[in-house]
């Protein structure tokens, strides 16, 4: 088979998470390979009938939708309906779960997402998920185990290439301390009163009498929040916050870290996801704390530790990563996991790996015919 049309539906802008995961797919594919993309504007509405227009000039054999959001998916279905093109529809959450956790959408609202969310799964030819309990999940719910394809997020291992870190570390006073750090977006949740990093702080002020400080990458509207607590906690010279970093400059500041956090909440949010900030952190030879959530527990023991959790905001989670973080602190030799790590994210979450799930989930949807 050759010349196979794709079209991926990105339900975000370039440059977006979603976007960037369809474009390394691309880059992977087999070269006599058709494929186009299309943005979701700002304005979501608007990408609704432009995104069917671009399958109507395309003519695709299949429309791969990136995310659950109402325009890639409504477009995708009409794309089916309109021209008999198969779809998949490729999701990391439980979006209606994620929605109602947030508290922040009226019941409208809600309704809409789940009613979307629920026309993606069943009418998607093929549904990808990027967490295995997900696929689990979902075929509890009903739905045939060989509709789903598990393939998580990923990283391009190559291009995480081992730097120094020593001057970062110097400029930011990190020399002679183990440094715990994260990379993530700081969306406060008014309803749980948390957000990316809120347990490095809490730990680190468990902490204050210890070499240890933290390295909080990325921004958003919790990290004055934060801050605040940071001052409160008496701990200002004992956390960095560095704001947005390019990606490009992202392996610099992970190379300054010593143990890498990744939160993930114990619930059906939580459990069905990889996030893609594990891959990250392993394909950069970290060593990572954890909760025992989600795809963390299938691949991490062996190079970091695994805490427990319970629920959506765990109150005894920073003082679990206290001391797990007092126990590196007198035994330092420990965080050195570097290979080890790059190994398992090699096996678990290389795209050049991961695409070639794709191209055979491809390849098999255009050559048989749909399962009824």
């Amino acid at each position: 088979m050759t010349k196979l049309k794709l079209l991926f539906f990105v339900n975000g802008v370039e440059g977006s998470a979603v976007g960037i995961r369809a474009e390394i797919f691309a880059t992977r594919l087999p070269q006599d390979w058709k494929i186009e993309f299309c943005y979701r504007p700002r304005k979501k509405w608007q990408g609704l009938w432009s995104f069917v227009q671009s399958a109507i000039a395309f003519q695709p054999d299949i429309v791969y939708v990136m995310d659950t959001a109402y325009t890639g998916v409504l477009a995708g279905v009409l794309s089916q309906h309109l021209m008999g093109c198969k779809l998949i529809t490729d999701t990391g959450d439980v979006a209606y779960e994620l929605a109602q956790s947030k508290a922040t959408y009226s019941k409208p609202q809600l309704a809409l997402i789940r009613w979307v969310e629920q026309l993606a799964i069943h009418r998607s030819d093929r549904v990808v998920v990027r967490g295995s309990y997900h696929k689990q999940w979902l075929v509890e719910q009903g739905v045939p185990a060989h509709q789903i394809e598990f393939v998580p997020d990923g990283v391009e291992i190559d291009s995480l290439k081992t730097v120094a870190a020593s001057s970062l570390r110097k400029e930011l006073d990190l020399d002679n301390d183990l440094v715990v750090g994260l990379v993530g977006t700081m969306s406060w949740s008014e309803r749980y009163q948390m957000c990316y990093g809120w347990d490095v702080v809490e730990a680190l002020g468990l902490l204050k009498d210890e070499p240890v400080k933290g390295l909080l990458v990325g921004d958003g509207n919790g990290r004055k929040v934060l801050e605040k607590r940071v001052e409160e906690l008496g701990i200002s010279d004992r956390i960095v916050f560095t704001g947005q970093i390019p990606y490009e400059d992202l392996p610099c500041y992970l190379a300054a870290m010593d143990v890498c956090v990744s939160t993930q909440s114990n619930d059906l949010v939580g459990q069905v996801r990889t996030t893609g900030k594990l891959p990250l952190y392993l394909a950069s030879g970290k060593y990572v704390v954890a909760t025992d959530v989600g795809e963390a527990s299938r691949v991490l023991p062996s190079v970091g530790c695994l805490l427990p959790y319970e629920g959506v905001k765990d109150k005894n989670h920073p003082a679990r990563l206290a001391n797990h973080l007092k126990l590196l602190i007198e035994n330092p030799e420990r965080v050195n996991v570097s290979k080890k790590a790059r190994q398992i994210a090699k096996e678990n979450f290389d795209y050049d790996l991961l695409a070639q799930r794709v191209k055979r989930l491809c390849q098999n949807l255009v050559s048989c015919p749909l399962d009824t």
